[in-house]
């Protein structure tokens, strides 16, 4: 069940892309940004369309898959380094004959050959990972987004610490943005405290 917050987050995010605009679910570490991706996969497949959920590779942890298989089955490719290329081919080709309708993956799952795309999710979105350097050399968001466009698809873009780029682009309202200020099991967030170290240093 989701919570207050995570519903208002859900409904916000909803009336962005209703209005064709893409969205920033900007969310406190532990706010519970992952259950409103199921949820909006969720209502892409029910609705017969594709998606494509990206996390970095640090991400892609094997809790991370299983939570996406134990909400969709088998109706999910993983894509990411680890796979030989024989893996790899068969993922591709599952999503490419459309016997799986969700892929999640790290950034070169942005390709992922669907063809009714509904949605595009681009976790920790202000991770470095999601800059290839190597040829192809891309930035993930910008090919999400360009994509999205070309195919009528919705991108979200989630992040406890959004890039500057993304969140003034929020700011400025070319963005829609909504917010996850609260932890969802109520927990305190970790306490701040600033030091100043050239003080520490003087005094031993």
């Amino acid at each position: 069940e989701l919570n207050c917050e995570q519903r208002k987050a859900l409904s916000e995010i909803r009336h962005f892309f209703s209005n064709g605009k893409d969205a920033v679910l900007f969310g406190v570490t532990g706010s519970g940004k992952t259950e409103i991706y199921l949820e909006l996969i969720e209502e892409y497949l029910s609705m017969g369309k594709d998606s494509i959920m990206l996390v970095p590779e640090i991400s892609l942890t094997p809790q991370m898959v299983s939570r996406f298989k134990n909400r969709f089955g088998d109706n999910i490719a993983v894509l990411h380094s680890g796979l030989s290329e024989g893996e790899k081919y068969d993922e591709w080709r599952k999503i490419k004959a459309g016997i799986v309708k969700v892929a999640i993956g790290a950034r070169s799952a942005v390709f992922a050959p669907f063809k009714n795309l509904g949605i595009i999710i681009i976790d920790e979105e202000h991770e470095h990972t999601y800059k290839s350097e190597i040829r192809p050399k891309y930035l993930t968001r910008e090919v999400a987004e360009k994509r999205c466009r070309l195919e009528g698809a919705n991108l979200l873009l989630g992040s406890a610490t959004p890039s500057i780029e993304t969140y003034y682009r929020a700011k400025t309202g070319e963005l829609g943005l909504a917010e996850l200020v609260s932890r969802a099991n109520d927990s305190k967030l970790p306490e701040v405290e600033v030091v100043d170290m050239r003080e520490e240093l003087k005094s031993g």
